[in-house]
């Protein structure tokens, strides 16, 4: 398991055991009703989920995220083409959105252990690029991607509002993407080779989620 796994596995371990110590003492509301933070998963480290969440009764708040990433890779390729190792271009952009809700099992929304179904919607733009001896291969890809996924997780408010959460879960997705591919000769630029393709795919994996917010 890696090492980040089993860091939000530890704390969500640790947040169980503080709910059980909560669900028998008195719970003292603050009157806190929303939280805003950044979330990240761990096994994504380029995209980041800007999201708010609102009480709606005392077991129940329903949330939004805006997720966004960028990621750019340039360098070698390590592959010999005709004797020559191309130079490679590799940049991907996303956005979407995360609508959710968390049902709480021990303590009061915000804080405490919950249950969450959410689902996502993503666009993405991706580019990769080829070039050796005056040619430039390439495509470019455009991708929505729409997805399900169910957590357990911990809220913990700590001091005057600093709100700490982490859950685990699982997900099932589908992406659908529509990709031109092309060859340009240069120095005329002429196309050399154009074609269009179009794929789909279904998938099933875990999910974890670190979030730091500020509860008022």
């Amino acid at each position: 398991m890696k090492p980040i796994h089993m860091l939000c596995l530890t704390l969500l371990s640790s947040a169980v055991a503080h709910a059980q110590e909560m669900s028998v003492a008195p719970s003292v509301s603050e009157g806190r009703k929303t939280v805003l933070g950044v979330a990240i998963t761990p096994n994504e480290w380029s995209v980041v989920t800007l999201e708010g969440e609102r009480v709606v009764s005392p077991r129940v708040s329903l949330g939004l995220g805006l997720r966004t990433g960028l990621s750019r890779r340039e360098g070698d390729s390590g592959l010999l083409v005709n004797g020559e190792e191309p130079e490679t271009i590799n940049s991907t952009f996303l956005l979407g959105v995360v609508p959710r809700a968390r049902f709480f099992l021990v303590g009061d929304a915000p804080e405490g252990l919950w249950v969450s179904p959410q689902v996502e919607v993503t666009r993405m733009w991706s580019r990769y690029e080829q070039e050796w001896a005056g040619n430039v291969t390439g495509s470019r890809t455009r991708t929505w991607h729409l997805g399900m996924t169910g957590l357990l997780g911990y809220t913990v408010i700590l001091g005057r509002g600093l709100a700490v959460q982490a859950g685990v879960g699982a997900g099932v997705w589908r992406e659908s993407s529509h990709s031109t591919l092309r060859g340009i000769s240069y120095p005329d630029g002429e196309v050399v080779q154009e074609t269009e393709e179009e794929d789909s795919r279904w998938g099933l994996d875990e999910r974890m989620m670190l979030s730091l917010g500020w509860a008022f």
